[in-house]
């Protein structure tokens, strides 16, 4: 059996899909390192129809580094590193606006796994735009006037 994965560019700047992987078994380090390199070029990846428990979710975590655990959302029963954001009409959403995860902390995570347990027929969608993109088609004066600035993310 290959473990070549395949990858499937799904825009010209950010995201692919990945076919070939069962993320619910230990990975190989070769399909690790196939999956960690997809991430790295596009950004976002899916992964489809991959029915993980929060306890695979966080070994495939722990494969990318140290795992952060969110100081504000519920987490999964027996796993801190993975958090449960349930919404429904007695529990309406509080992130359904453009956001960035957890950059209001001093060393947010490099990325996040979200694995979506229950969709709406229609709706739900969630959006990812990459700031690579933006800042290389910026003009060489404007990426110079920003390179020079800070800004602080406070949660407040």
């Amino acid at each position: 059996m290959s473990e070549r994965l395949t990858i499937t560019p799904l825009g010209p700047w950010i995201g692919a899909q990945i076919s070939g992987l069962d993320v619910t078994r230990p990975l190989s380090d070769n399909q690790f390192e196939q999956l960690y390199h997809a991430v790295l070029r596009h950004q976002v990846v899916f992964l489809r129809e991959q029915a993980i428990t929060p306890q695979q979710q966080r070994a495939l975590a722990q494969r990318f580094g140290d795992l952060h655990i969110h100081p504000v959302y519920p987490h999964a029963e027996g796993v801190e590193e993975i958090i449960v954001l349930d919404t429904h009409n007695d529990n309406p959403p509080d992130n359904d606006n453009w956001h960035t995860d957890v950059t209001f902390i001093e060393t947010p995570p490099a990325g996040a796994i979200l694995a979506a347990k229950e969709l709406p027929d229609s709706g739900g969608d969630t959006l990812w735009a990459s700031g690579i993109a933006a800042f290389d088609a910026l003009s060489t004066p404007f990426k110079h006037l920003l390179s020079g600035l800070r800004a602080e993310h406070d949660f407040k």
